[in-house]
């Protein structure tokens, strides 16, 4: 059964009636949205007094913004600060980890030092020798160095003089280095004990 052509004309109107309400909805939305309230009742102003206030709305926005940007500086430049300060603290804590370690260290060095005076044997010796030699190179990746003594002039900023010993020839120098000193990173860890000679 055909409908007849007003019947099917009903639809289409239908249709176009509502594309239309849609369309004026749409703008009236774009103009709600493109005007947003600033406060100003502009029925009851000249366009003069509504350019101004327009002027002072604009004057306030631009200060709020720059104080906006101020504040985002701001917490910006504390971030990094921030950030380098916790940077500077693992850091601290990692050479102080470090240097507990190595300090702990430096009482199996002495030990070795002591044990070479008591073995005869050369070949164990020798076997000694390198296992000592293995020990300080390790250290010394991670910044460990001997504080070199023996023969030196006596400097109290790395050794430290336990013993005195008359000797015309090498007054205020280190006659022999009792316990060796080490620095670490550039840092004096342990000053070397030394018998330094003297003279009167």
């Amino acid at each position: 059964m055909k409908k007849s052509k007003d019947e099917q004309q009903v639809p289409k109107q239908d249709a176009e009636t509502k594309q239309e309400e849609t369309c004026e909805a749409c703008e009236g939305d774009v103009e709600a949205q493109s005007e947003p309230d600033l406060g100003i009742d502009r029925d009851n102003m000249s366009d003069e007094e509504y350019i101004a206030a327009l002027e002072v709305k604009l004057g306030e926005s631009l200060a709020h913004e720059a104080e906006c940007r101020t504040l985002a500086q701001r917490i910006q430049a504390d971030f990094d600060n921030y950030r380098k300060r916790n940077n500077a603290m693992a850091e601290d804590m990692k050479a102080l980890g470090q240097s507990i370690v190595i300090e702990k260290m430096l009482t199996v060095l002495d030990n070795c030092d002591l044990a070479r005076k008591y073995i005869r044997d050369e070949a164990s010796l020798t076997g000694f020798n390198m296992m000592e030699s293995q020990i300080l190179t390790a250290l010394s990746g991670f910044g460990l160095q001997e504080i070199e003594a023996e023969g030196k002039d006596f400097d109290a900023k790395f050794m430290h003089a336990v013993e005195r010993e008359k000797d015309e020839q090498k007054q205020g120098k280190v006659i022999e280095v009792l316990q060796k000193g080490y620095m670490l990173s550039g840092k004096l860890l342990r000053p070397a004990s030394v018998k330094v000679g003297y003279w009167e």
